[in-house]
C-alpha cells in the first residue's frame, strides 16, 4: 500500500469515527457550553471546509462546498454569529464528512506536487507548499478538532 492510499484510509477511519462520535452527542449539538466558543455542528462543519481551504483555495479555485460553509464553518467562525441563516443540520454535515474530503483528494490527485501559487502558514505555522502537503496537514487538523469534539462531548454532560 503506497502513502497516499494510507493517507486516504486513515482519513476515511478517523472521520467515520468522527461522524459517530457526533451522532451519539446529536441531542446536544447545538449547545455551547462555558468557557467554549463553538459547538458539535461547528466541528463538524469546520472539517468538511477545511480540506477544500488548504488546497481549492490555494489554487484560487471555487471551495468544492457551497461557499457559505466558509461564513458557517471557517476560520474564526462562531456558531453565535449564525443568526437566523438556515445552516445546514448536524445530519446533513455527517453525511459530507467522508465524501467531501474523498473529493478533495479525487480533485488533488493529478497535481500533489504542483506548486501552490503562494506557499501557506497554518495559524499553527506549518508552510504548505502544495496539495500533498496540505492533505497531510488536513488529518493533523482533523485529530486535533475530534480531541476537542471527545473534550466537548464530555463538558456537555457535565
Amino acid at each position: 500500500m503506497n502513502t497516499l492510499s494510507i493517507l486516504k484510509a486513515q482519513t476515511r477511519t478517523s472521520r467515520e469515527r468522527i461522524a459517530e462520535l457526533a451522532l451519539k452527542n446529536a441531542a446536544q449539538a447545538d449547545r455551547i457550553p462555558a468557557g467554549w466558543n463553538n459547538n458539535i455542528r461547528w466541528h463538524v462543519g469546520h472539517l468538511v471546509v477545511v480540506p477544500r481551504r488548504l488546497t481549492s483555495m490555494q489554487f484560487g479555485e471555487p471551495l468544492g462546498v457551497p461557499e457559505e460553509y466558509n461564513k458557517w464553518f471557517g476560520r474564526d467562525t462562531s456558531p453565535r454569529t449564525w443568526g437566523n441563516d438556515p445552516v445546514p443540520s448536524l445530519e446533513q454535515l455527517v453525511a459530507e464528512l467522508v465524501p467531501s474530503v474523498e473529493r478533495a483528494f479525487a480533485d488533488m490527485e493529478p497535481r500533489l506536487q504542483q506548486p501552490f501559487p503562494k506557499p501557506m502558514v497554518t495559524v499553527t505555522g506549518f508552510t504548505l507548499s502544495n496539495p500533498a502537503e496540505a492533505l497531510m496537514m488536513s488529518q493533523v487538523h482533523d485529530g486535533i478538532h475530534w480531541g476537542m469534539l471527545l473534550a466537548l462531548a464530555r463538558a456537555l454532560k457535565g
